[in-house]
């Protein structure tokens, strides 16, 4: 070799050493098959216990065996824990946890083998269709907890809350049609009039074990008229019965200080250990508090896919994409008139401003102009703009403003603890309280809510003798009605009125 000249050196090779053949797939689920319906139990449970109790009368209509799983408790977490992967949200934790817990329950009461049970059983959930939620892995992490723990292959079946969704096989034992989720949507609404029963009469009632034997009698009336095959007249006359049982509990006229609850879905609307019984313990401490609405949560995630497809027929490529989006758009124009004609329906029937229900839905095209220049309202994914909206919105109309979400909750943290700095120095009047629930750290938490409800107190005698605060009528009619008026309903008087 010459003199400044090198040898060539070999090229390195950047395939990898390992090629995996075939794509990941996950944890496999078996369908369900009409065939095999007598052969197997449904379990379930959503959110909150009235969602799946009003629920069963679905099951109970159709032939279905059901098993219902009732509320989330504070050992679904460890179950969670134990079985599923590392640093997840609690939500993954009490969903998994609570689905694990009910079926050792059932290994030991039945003494059937962990292989029975999962072939003679079927969990029905939500959850997989939020992005920024385990980015879409719940049903995932549901089949894995269960294969861990010796239910191997456990039939998963996988809701959404669009109630125009296409089923994937067409002989499906529970078909996910528009009658399953039209029953659905009912009942989450059933659910929603009771709970704001319990926030409107609860704070104000010396007999609060009156209002809950109450509410527990006017329950088991609903699910009778829903288990009906003409549930749809048989649910207002038994929603006008339980008005009259209401409103004739002895309430106190007086102002109590106003809170309202946001922020992520399950932290929010568990209503049970999931969110330590938050608005419960807010009541017991003699505030009133907004309820939760699921009905407010399902028409947003309907205003959202109605956003996506007017932007979809905006900037479609060509004819075939455009007639995509157009269909979508009108998929969800039907889906909101559906669940509007039955809220407005069922609100009617229980003339709730009786008894001092709060049932008034959000205009959600304003409230994604209220926040647009902080938060736009298109970045979607989790409650996406709701809470700065409602922060805006809610701001001199309540005593407190608290935002709840798991720990670790990506697109709630987000939110809470960057943008709403923005909006309380916009807004100083606004008591805001952002909590990060554990599913174990109780104490902690509520004692922070306690300062919260100390100051709102404060906040609500200094504009008059016992609070000064809007009524729930007055608030309602503060809002400016919707110009279409597809996404809301906005006045009280509007919704006794109007007729079917």
């Amino acid at each position: 070799m010459s003199a400044g000249k090198t040898k060539p050196t070999k090229p390195v090779s950047l395939a990898p050493k390992y090629v995996l053949e075939d794509q990941w797939q996950g944890y496999r689920t078996l369908p369900w098959r009409k065939k095999e319906k007598k052969d197997a139990t449904v379990m379930f449970n959503f959110v909150e216990r009235r969602k799946s109790y009003f629920l069963k009368a679905y099951f109970d209509r159709n032939g279905f065996k059901s098993h219902d799983m009732g509320d989330h408790i504070k050992e679904d977490v460890r179950w969670g824990k134990e079985y599923g992967n590392r640093m997840e949200c609690n939500p993954m934790y009490f969903t998994s946890g609570s689905m694990l817990r009910n079926l050792f329950e059932i290994e030991k009461e039945t003494g059937l083998s962990r292989e029975e049970i999962a072939r003679k059983y079927v969990y029905l959930c939500g959850g997989g269709q939020c992005g920024p939620c385990r980015y879409g892995m719940y049903p995932q992490e549901y089949m894995k907890v269960a294969n861990d723990a010796g239910f191997k292959d456990l039939r998963v079946i996988i809701f959404s809350s669009d109630i125009g969704a296409k089923e994937l096989v067409k002989d499906n034992a529970l078909p996910m049609n528009l009658m399953f989720r039209i029953n659905l949507i009912i009942a989450v609404i059933l659910a929603d009039l009771v709970h704001a029963a319990e926030c409107a009469l609860l704070p104000y009632v010396h007999d609060k074990d009156l209002v809950r034997s109450t509410l527990g009698e006017a329950e088991k009336m609903l699910l009778d008229a829903f288990r009906s095959k003409a549930y749809i007249f048989k649910i207002p006359r038994a929603l006008r019965k339980v008005g009259d049982m209401l409103a004739a509990i002895p309430r106190r006229e007086e102002k109590l200080p106003l809170i309202f609850v946001t922020g992520e879905f399950f932290a929010n609307l568990a209503h049970n250990d999931g969110n330590y019984n938050l608005r419960r313990f807010i009541s017991e401490e003699g505030c009133e508090v907004i309820p939760g609405n699921l009905t407010q949560r399902v028409l947003y995630d309907n205003w959202r896919r109605t956003v996506e497809a007017r932007r979809g027929v905006r900037f479609a490529a060509d004819n075939k994409e455009r007639r995509f989006w157009k269909k979508s758009l009108r998929k969800q124009r039907n889906s909101t008139a559906v669940i509007n004609w039955l809220y407005r329906r069922f609100v009617k029937a229980l003339a709730p401003h009786r008894f001092g229900a709060r049932i008034e839905l959000m205009d959600l095209d304003e409230i994604a102009d209220l926040g647009r220049d902080l938060y736009h309202p298109e970045i979607f994914g989790g409650e996406g703009n709701l809470e700065i909206g409602e922060a805006i919105h809610y701001s001199g109309k309540v005593d407190g403003f608290i935002s709840s979400k798991p720990f670790g909750c990506m697109p709630s943290s987000g939110v809470s603890d960057g943008v709403q700095a923005k909006v309380m120095a916009m807004y100083p009047d606004l008591n805001f309280l952002s909590i990060e629930t554990s599913g174990d750290n109780d104490v902690s938490i509520l004692s922070r809510v306690s300062m919260l409800l100390f100051k709102a107190r404060h906040k609500a005698a200094a504009r008059g003798a016992g609070g000064g605060r809007t009524s729930a009528k007055e608030m309602v009619e503060q809002s400016e009605r919707s110009p279409s008026g597809k996404f809301a309903v906005k006045s009280v008087d509007d919704i006794v009125t109007e007729t079917s």
